[in-house]
């Protein structure tokens, strides 16, 4: 994978964006006008980044007063359980590039939450960077989803997971990646988010092992191990996927570990050092192979490490030989009611 060292000298690079898509403004806006203007904008902004990823499978672009709803309107071209939710807790929801399938064919859609983009009408803003930032980074998505669809057709939306386990581990690794890898190739557009992600995983790093033990407590009185394997995983997963974010945009800032004294001291000692550093070996090793992947061997080792750490927090899941699933969850003081 690699990043652009003059991200200043790419005005003359192809647009590789569909040469028309469509961009809706969604919502209760002041006025007409005020929605185009804003649309109009961000198509702009869309369509000079397509010089710098390849947006190729851009499906189209949404920006939405309610951006919640927005995500739940979308159409996705394909029946799912999941409804999708902006992002809560500690992390705001500013915008999402979910897959979408249209005539059988794998596209990205962007959509943003418009709060955060007027900025870009105002050039003196003080949050057109970041405004900026947002922009480059649901790009990123576009392209790295494309990628992936293209060395692996067919897996993204259309797999068919053997068991929960397979569903879940699979989630992980691509949520993983697909952060690790936005990150990294949006890093230096627009305002710098290092330190936002760094406290998001500090964060994370003290809540994620209690969270996983007060899913196990609540197993304790409702039995339900699918739910809890889930919660566990989903927990664990979570963490993972916010160190993700941190490793990617450092790498593509170039920055060096030593030069965050803060999380350096964070994570020293910490329970979760061993498996951060596993994380920064593993999409490394993906990157360096961006888009030549020959299998899927370099993706599993992300399912690997999330397995270990819900192992070590207690739910232990092995394979019978009929293929089933056993998960055992042995009583500690750390997970009892």
């Amino acid at each position: 994978m690699a990043e652009s060292t003059d991200k200043t000298e790419t005005n003359q690079a192809p647009t590789t964006a569909p040469e028309q898509f469509g961009i809706t403004a969604q919502g209760a806006f002041a006025s007409e006008d005020e929605a185009r203007m804003l649309a109009t904008m961000i198509g702009q902004v869309v369509r000079q980044f397509s010089r710098v990823f390849n947006l190729s499978q851009l499906d189209g672009v949404t920006v939405a007063e309610n951006y919640a709803q927005a995500l739940i309107e979308l159409d996705r071209g394909y029946v799912s359980s999941h409804t999708l939710k902006p992002s809560e807790g500690s992390v705001v929801g500013v915008a999402m590039t979910p897959s979408v399938l249209r005539e059988g064919m794998l596209k990205s859609h962007i959509v943003f939450n418009a709060q955060f983009l007027w900025p870009l009408l105002d050039d003196h803003h003080p949050d057109f960077q970041l405004a900026i930032h947002i922009v480059a980074h649901e790009c990123a998505h576009v392209e790295v989803t494309g990628t992936y669809e293209v060395a692996f057709p067919g897996v993204l939306l259309r797999k068919r997971f053997t068991d929960i386990r397979d569903k879940v581990r699979s989630d992980v690794i691509l949520a993983c990646w697909d952060e690790y890898a936005a990150t990294r190739l949006s890093a230096g557009f627009g305002e710098d988010p290092t330190e936002g992600y760094e406290e998001s995983l500090i964060t994370h790093m003290g809540s994620a092992r209690q969270e996983a033990n007060e899913a196990i407590k609540a197993y304790r009185l409702h039995s339900d191990l699918e739910k809890v394997y889930c919660e566990v995983y989903r927990a664990y997963g979570n963490l993972l996927k916010f160190a993700a974010y941190y490793l990617g945009n450092l790498a593509g800032h170039g920055e060096e570990m030593s030069l965050r004294p803060k999380f350096e001291a964070t994570v020293a000692g910490h329970w979760f050092e061993a498996y951060f550093h596993r994380l920064d070996e593993a999409c490394n090793a993906i990157a360096a192979q961006y888009g030549a992947w020959s299998d899927h061997s370099l993706f599993e080792v992300i399912g690997d490490i999330v397995d270990d750490m819900v192992a070590k927090g207690g739910v232990l899941c092995s394979q019978l030989q009929d293929g089933s699933l056993y998960i055992d969850i042995p009583l500690t003081p750390e997970t009892m009611p």
